[in-house]
């Protein structure tokens, strides 16, 4: 089509009423690919999170375990002596 040549008013409103639709459309599908991703994301987390708190769990147990093992070995100074290396 040449510059001189002119496009129906009735054919540029009807392809201008369908590129909308186009652009709708993308926006749509961008907008659900978009949740579809977050959602993933945040599932992932949050299993991610569930295995660190489980695991901060366990470590708290052994601690205890260890604590009370020294103290039945006769370390009952065990928190004493942490505390003093602990402060310098």
């Amino acid at each position: 089509m040449n510059r001189d040549e002119s496009v129906a008013k009735a054919t540029y409103e009807k392809q201008l009423v369908q590129l909308k639709e186009k652009f709708t459309l993308l926006d749509k599908r961008l907008s659900l690919k978009a949740d579809e991703i977050v959602f993933t994301m945040a599932v992932s987390h949050r299993k991610e999170i569930d295995q660190l708190k489980d695991e901060v769990i366990k470590l708290r147990e052994q601690l205890k375990e260890v604590k009370r093992e020294k103290k039945r070995e006769g370390g009952g100074h065990f928190a004493l002596s942490s505390r003093k290396k602990s402060a310098g």
